[in-house]
């Protein structure tokens, strides 16, 4: 650890690793000033200044891959879409944002469907890696699927922060402790790390926010000559459409918003409803796990006792004296992002029994492999996404501007360990990371009603860990013309989890636009 890099100040709450690829357009991005054939009903009403990118022509290539372990669906097409940097001053500059398109395997009658995994900082074009989980075959044969990273995210012009033995370093730095440190030097470290983000990377690094990505989204929908924008996102995915909504009403399209995201709450009160949901999550996992798995790590029938088991390795791990096979340090936010990525689906229970008995056991090389994967280190030791520091960049710049003071802070820490005792004491102080962050925040949407023509279609999960159900019923009634669909169930997002109520409901709203019933709720529990 050397003093340029970061304290932690909170564990990431990222989406769920993808699968890792890369994409190429084969030669230099598109050239805003090669017009297009647009359709003039998708360029109405744009700005002059932005003329010039909304009439681009994109210059599709096959999408290549980083490694011979993942694969593309065949037919994946990728290319780079100029966009300015600044919207404000559209001269000052511009970036690229990759997009990749898989055609229709049917008649493909309904044009092109938008899909964002979340994040912030996950990839739309390693999604489609994965596109028949998130999607499925009715919506497969009728949509095209395009995907994109968003601006600053891995190939659009992604930013680079720290060397791989950097981001090793950072994170092997223990959680902050207010017994040992201050706040000040949160601030100091992540100022520092701006600042390397700064030297390396251009100028989007300060423009990543999600009301740019919102507007580079309307850009996609106009190059690929959509006259409006239908949209799949998921997690963080469903705050870009929210945002999209607000500012583009009359070009929204059919909207489904999975797993949404309350975007007025604060960092105290994310975190807090966050971590009562990671806790909420990690006792239905000890409780299903006494009761169903012979071999459960927790062991015998008692939640509390299994619950204190979990605590007391971590309690242990964060005594510094914890390593990998391979000799790397593990610190207890390791372990307990460890912990927290397999919670993001219950399908995921057994790998979590296995990699916590073996953390009994002594060996943290499983759970380092999740907290890994959080990250997009690769079993080489190369980190082959910026998904951590594109979180950072965007968390910082749609940040509340109202200061937080200390005070605040440490009553809100104090809260966290009480309401949700295993994963509370790492989740707090977040607000003095972003305090120190190089770029200011930008200057909020003044709500996120949107006078949209066609309703948009937001599904929660009721005992859903990152994104909690009162979220998405907050999100229905901020967006006004809006439908709540409910998923009774356990785990991060619905449509991905092969309940076949949620499929039909969402799949009869995109392909038809029918709305499920006022108050239809999906699955047992």
């Amino acid at each position: 650890m050397t003093s340029s890099l970061p304290r932690r100040a909170a564990v990431l709450l990222c989406a769920a690793a993808l699968s890792l690829t890369a994409c190429s357009s084969g030669g230099a991005p598109s050239d805003p000033a090669a017009r297009g054939t647009a359709d003039p009903d998708v360029t109405a009403g744009t700005d002059a200044a932005l003329q010039r990118y909304y009439t681009q022509s994109p210059q599709w290539s096959q999408c290549e891959r980083t490694s011979e372990e993942q694969e593309f669906p065949r037919g994946l097409e990728c290319a780079g879409i100029t966009v300015p940097v600044d919207y404000s001053d559209p001269g000052a500059g511009d970036t690229t944002v990759t997009i990749a398109r898989l055609e229709a395997t049917g008649s493909g009658s309904h044009g092109a469907l938008f899909l964002n995994p979340g994040g912030p900082g996950g990839s739309g074009v390693d999604m489609m890696a994965s596109a028949d989980y998130f999607t499925s075959q009715q919506t497969r044969r009728n949509y095209d699927l395009v995907g994109f990273d968003p601006r600053g995210v891995g190939r659009s012009d992604g930013i680079s922060c720290l060397t791989d033995r950097e981001m090793d370093e950072w994170r092997a730095e223990p959680a902050f402790d207010p017994r040992r440190e201050s706040l000040n030097d949160v601030r100091e470290s992540s100022r520092e790390i701006g600042q390397k983000c700064h030297e390396h990377s251009s100028a989007v690094v300060s423009h990543m926010d999600t009301q740019s990505v919102a507007r580079d989204l309307d850009v996609l929908r106009a190059v690929v000559q959509q006259p409006t924008t239908h949209y799949l996102g998921f997690s963080y995915g469903t705050e870009i459409g929210a945002t999209y909504a607000h500012l583009f009403p009359s070009r929204t399209g059919r909207m489904v918003l999975d797993g949404a995201v309350d975007p007025t709450l604060d960092d105290r009160a994310s975190s807090l409803a966050q971590a009562r949901g990671f806790e909420d999550n990690l006792r239905h996992f000890v409780a299903d796990c006494q009761q169903t798995t012979r071999d459960c790590a927790v062991g015998g029938k008692d939640v509390d006792a299994g619950i204190r088991k979990i605590q007391d390795m971590l309690a242990t791990t964060a005594e510094g004296h914890a390593r990998t096979s391979d000799g790397r340090p593990v610190t207890a936010t390791n372990a307990l992002e460890g912990i927290l990525v397999p919670l993001y689906s219950t399908t995921a229970y057994p790998q979590l029994n296995s990699a916590l008995s073996q953390a009994f056991d002594g060996s943290l090389d499983q759970l380092m492999a999740f907290s890994d994967s959080n990250h997009g280190r690769g079993a080489s030791g190369k980190y082959t996404s910026n998904v951590s520091m594109a979180f950072t960049a965007v968390s910082c710049l749609d940040a509340s501007p109202e200061r937080v003071t200390d005070e605040q802070m440490e009553q809100a820490a104090r809260e966290l360990a009480q309401q949700a005792p295993t994963f509370g004491p790492y989740l707090g102080y977040g607000a003095a990371a972003c305090q120190g962050w190089p770029d200011e925040p930008v200057t909020p949407l003044p709500g996120y009603r949107a006078d949209v023509a066609t309703s948009a279609l937001v599904v929660g999960t009721t005992h859903d860990p990152a994104t909690p159900y009162p979220w998405a019923q907050s999100l229905t009634e901020q967006l006004g013309n809006a439908r709540l669909l409910t998923h009774q169930g356990y785990g991060h997002t619905a449509y991905t989890s092969g309940e076949p109520c949620v499929t039909g409901a969402v799949d009869n709203y995109l392909l038809d636009g029918t709305l499920p019933e006022e108050g239809t709720t999906c699955g047992a529990g």
